[in-house]
């Protein structure tokens, strides 16, 4: 099958590591233009983890373009009105976002979308994936991957390292300081709560049945809770200081522990009633990721071995920005290889990869460090003057700070 008659003039062979967002993400893309794909994924099979993410509407389109969904037939997909900004102490709404111009920002399970994208790939007879099957390496010269088990897999015109942020394959491409993960010194608590869980408080209730995200920005954390899965599940994601990463313990790269649900309420000591009652409807331990940041990639190929998504460019979630830059990973790397003529521009295709996607990511990962600022401010007369910049630029029917951001 081909997408708008997008077919490539030459049908190349490509592996990609991961089955991951961005990997399936470029899987299908790449199918869609007539090239055969391998994906190799190193679990035995998916499974439906995670939280909520973020889908811009340019991404959603995207998606519906290349048969991920179908337009408007999703209901996995929520399509949020705006972001509803709350004081953190006592949840007065500060003010409403503006609409973005571009279209309306959507939610979804990671779970559910990975599960949708794997469903489409199978859909189409040029991908073959390949679960419980780990890369121990790749040999650059010759496109071959060695997998764990010593089975060596060539024959291949591109390989794209799409492993993830605990990426092994960058190192193959990048220094070693490039793969290097800088803690942040902040962590996430995650947990969704299904809605029947919150129906004995009508102030909770909203929160899963509205097309609204709402948001409490505080000193030095913030705090969204939107729903996910057709209203059936609220999402809420929790940023806080994370001592642990300057302990001793903390200088190793460690992504995942659980915390216990008095230490998350203990940490929000303060913080507006219904939020703390939100936490405290969450089970006994919950999930706290740390977050690390990584250096911009100085390279994203080497040979023909390219970097996708996280394993290339890392995102902190302060802007929401994870999968929509791999997703237009996967459409650049898909419209490069479909627009090669001649084999022996490969090179220069994947130089065009990098080209025009490289400045702009770098951009973003600088912008969400800007956000931080505005998300996380310590002082009342600066949260005061913010919130009043918010609300100024919403009675223009605009918007400021972290939302223009994620809106450029």
């Amino acid at each position: 099958m081909t997408v708008d008659g997008q077919a490539g003039a030459i049908p190349f062979r490509v592996v990609i590591v991961g089955a991951g967002i961005g990997g399936l993400s470029a899987a299908i893309s790449l199918a869609n233009r007539g090239h055969k794909v391998l994906v190799l994924e190193a679990c035995p099979q998916l499974l439906h983890v995670g939280a909520g993410v973020a889908l811009p509407p340019t991404t959603r389109a995207w998606y519906e373009a290349e048969g991920v969904f179908q337009a408007g037939k999703n209901t996995s997909c929520v399509v949020l009105e705006g972001i509803e900004l709350a004081k953190w102490d006592t949840g007065e709404l500060v003010t409403r976002t503006a609409p973005n111009p571009t279209g309306k920002q959507n939610a979804i399970h990671h779970g559910d979308l990975q599960l949708a994208l794997l469903s489409r790939a199978r859909e189409l007879a040029n991908i073959e994936i390949r679960f419980g099957a780990p890369v121990a390496d790749i040999d650059i010269e010759s496109n071959t991957v060695i997998l764990s088990s010593s089975e060596r897999l060539s024959g291949f015109d591109l390989v794209i390292a799409a492993d993830g942020v605990k990426s092994k394959l960058k190192a193959k491409i990048c220094p070693s300081e490039a793969s290097r993960a800088i803690p942040t010194g902040e962590a996430a608590y995650r947990f969704t709560l299904d809605a029947s869980t919150l129906a004995s408080d009508a102030g909770l209730t909203e929160l899963v049945q509205r097309s609204w995200a709402k948001r409490w920005d505080g000193p030095d954390r913030h705090v969204v809770a939107y729903p996910v899965r057709d209203h059936q599940r609220l999402n809420v994601v929790l940023i806080h200081p994370d001592a642990d990463q300057t302990s001793s313990s903390g200088g190793a790269e460690s992504w995942t522990t659980v915390a216990e649900k008095k230490d998350v309420l203990a940490d929000f000591e303060g913080w507006d009633p219904a939020l703390l009652k939100l936490i405290g409807l969450a089970e006994s331990e919950v999930p706290n990721f740390r977050m690390f940041v990584h250096p911009p990639s100085p390279s994203w190929f080497r040979g023909s071995t390219v970097l996708l998504g996280d394993a290339c460019h890392a995102m902190l979630p302060y802007l929401g920005q994870g999968v929509a830059q791999a997703v237009d990973d996967a459409a650049a790397i898909a419209a490069v290889l479909s627009a090669v003529r001649i084999r022996k521009h490969l090179p220069l295709a994947l130089q065009a990869y990098e080209t025009s996607r490289k400045t702009r990511v770098e951009q973003i990962q600088a912008a969400t460090l800007e956000a931080r600022k505005h998300l996380h401010m310590k002082d009342r007369a600066t949260q005061a003057e913010r919130d009043a910049q918010r609300r100024e630029a919403a009675d223009a029917n605009e918007n400021s700070d972290v939302v223009k951001m994620q809106h450029s």
